[in-house]
């Protein structure tokens, strides 16, 4: 409420309109006497609708309200007084509604280059030469001063080309070539048993009981002859025999004789050379004979294998009809024939686990009974079978069958059929590379047209590893060596950048 004194003012009210006593303020009645009464009742009522359509569509409603105002001027006389009540009432209710879909501009990824970005090569993944992430920057490149594995060998960040490290980072020195390897061929000691009892003891060679019988050593020496035909130009043999030719069928230490050197090196297309040195088939006793010394035979094999690059694999093919006497350490002879010797078991674990040497167990007839105590120069109290089992395991190529680890053969048609599956087992999964990549990470294998994954785990894993930290060869791994044992040639890509 707003107080007027008597006399002539202006006042404004809250409508906008501006009046003076006695005068025409837009008001529609006026009676002036001495009493005087004004009512002005002001009403307003205003409505806005507002629509807009772009991109976006907006919907909007206003509706402002109502006024309402009553003023009553009261009695005038020689002192007057106004009286004004106003009253108001304003309603406001507005409901907006906003929608905005935005198409506009090419996302990151397109491989162009539009408005805010920096770079954009369709992947943006940080790449060498390539784009970040966000397209906001540029991946590493040669001359930002980083080394980026895998691309360069240095980077110095400078244009100075006849510095230490050339304008391409050392790329420069890397040929991209591709080129076809062979495996490597694995070097084999044929360790064979030239003990008395390969002759003393005939077998069923042919599983058929109307054809004569004959000595396990002329089933071995036709078996050896069949693998050197078929295998010779795929691994490199040599030949070690124990007992040694100079061995004597006497119950002394003469009976245990090995040769330091293997009779026959390892070498390749050594199929006539063994041949020529090995008894014949039909050699009797008197060129067959002695104790087992196997002990003294695997420290020749081993010995001389070591004498190889050991990036090529290298194992033994131990073939034997008993089990080792000869003890090296034996106080008397007694305990040099009757006591079993325990040796074997560490050199064929220390071979493999110290020299990557592995040993493939071959057993001739081998019994699956108690030898019991006799002096007959076999070890007492053992059980052959079993013996043989635990040094296929510790040789590291044992059998895939869940009780048998060694390769049992109980006629000639299995001693070929062992041997030919060692020695298929045998072929090298081991390509050399003439020089190490300058970029190891960028090499590619394959097989036919097929792609060779890298994995870590050869044992575990099916792919390719590099054998050694010096990247001299390339070793396949599970199925993909099955299949270079099949073709044996091997495609390798050598690349200076990645991709």
């Amino acid at each position: 409420m707003i107080a007027l004194s008597s006399g002539c003012k202006t006042t404004c009210l809250d409508d906008g309109f501006a009046w003076q006593q006695g005068e025409d303020c837009g008001i529609a009645s006026q009676t002036n006497s001495e009493s005087n009464t004004i009512t002005v009742t002001d009403s307003a009522t205003d409505t806005d609708s507002n629509s807009n359509s772009n991109s976006n569509s907006n919907s909007n409603t206003d509706t402002a309200g109502t006024d309402s105002m009553s003023a009553t001027l009261a009695t005038e006389s020689d002192t007057s007084q106004v009286s004004i009540t106003d009253s108001a009432t304003d309603t406001d209710s507005a409901t907006d509604t906003d929608t905005d879909t935005d198409t506009s501009g090419p996302p990151c990824g397109n491989g162009q280059i539009d408005d805010g970005e920096v770079c954009d090569d369709g992947v943006n993944d940080g790449g060498y030469n390539g784009c970040m992430p966000g397209c906001g920057q540029i991946g590493p490149y040669c001359g930002d001063g980083m080394v980026f594995d895998g691309a360069e060998l240095c980077d110095d960040a400078n244009d100075v080309d006849n510095d230490e490290c050339s304008n391409a980072c050392g790329a420069d020195k890397c040929n991209e070539i591709m080129v076809q390897l062979e495996p490597l061929t694995p070097k084999v000691a044929l360790l064979v048993d030239k003990s008395g009892s390969m002759v003393a003891n005939k077998w069923d060679h042919d599983a058929d009981a109307n054809t004569e019988t004959v000595t396990r050593w002329f089933s071995l020496y036709t078996v050896v002859s069949f693998i050197l035909d078929n295998f010779d130009s795929q691994l490199d043999f040599g030949l070690v025999l124990f007992p040694s030719k100079n061995a004597k069928a006497s119950y002394d230490p003469m009976a245990c004789l090995v040769e330091p050197n293997p009779e026959v090196a390892v070498a390749p297309s050594n199929k006539d050379a063994i041949l020529a040195v090995m008894p014949p088939a039909n050699a009797g006793a008197g060129a067959i004979a002695g104790g087992t010394p196997a002990s003294s035979g695997l420290i020749t094999a081993i010995n001389h294998l070591k004498t190889f690059d050991p990036k090529f694999p290298r194992v033994i093919f131990n073939i034997t009809d008993g089990a080792p006497n000869c003890r090296m350490d034996a106080a008397n002879n007694t305990q040099r024939f009757e006591s079993y010797d325990m040796a074997v078991h560490t050199i064929v674990e220390n071979a493999r686990t110290q020299d990557n040497i592995f040993t493939y167990q071959i057993g001739i007839d081998i019994s699956k009974l108690n030898t019991g105590g006799m002096q007959d120069g076999n070890p007492d109290n053992i059980v052959p079978y079993d013996k043989m089992n635990e040094i296929a395991l510790l040789g590291g190529k044992p059998k895939d069958d869940p009780t048998e680890k060694f390769y049992a053969a109980n006629n000639e048609i299995e001693l070929k059929e062992a041997l030919e599956l060692i020695a298929k087992d045998a072929l090298s999964c081991v390509v050399g590379l003439d020089e190490p990549p300058i970029f190891p990470q960028n090499t590619k294998v394959l097989i036919g047209d097929g792609i060779v994954p890298k994995v870590t785990d050869c044992l575990t894993e099916d792919g390719w590893v590099y054998t050694d930290d010096q990247y001299s060869a390339i070793e396949l791994c599970g199925s993909y060596c099955a299949q270079l044992k099949e073709v044996q040639l091997l495609d390798v890509e050598y690349y200076c950048k990645p991709g």
